[in-house]
């Protein structure tokens, strides 16, 4: 079952830690390994 999507509009220094492991985890398992540390550029 899928947990329901709730939208809150908050700034980066807002955000608690777990909040941004949770927003990186996310954006890497929809775009790949992209930036420095993985030689690849975001396209």
């Amino acid at each position: 079952m899928r947990a329901d999507v709730q939208w809150k509009l908050r700034r980066e220094s807002e955000l608690e830690l777990a909040e941004h492991v949770e927003l990186a985890e996310f954006f890497r398992k929809t775009y790949g390994p992209t930036g420095a540390f993985n030689a690849k550029p975001f396209e």
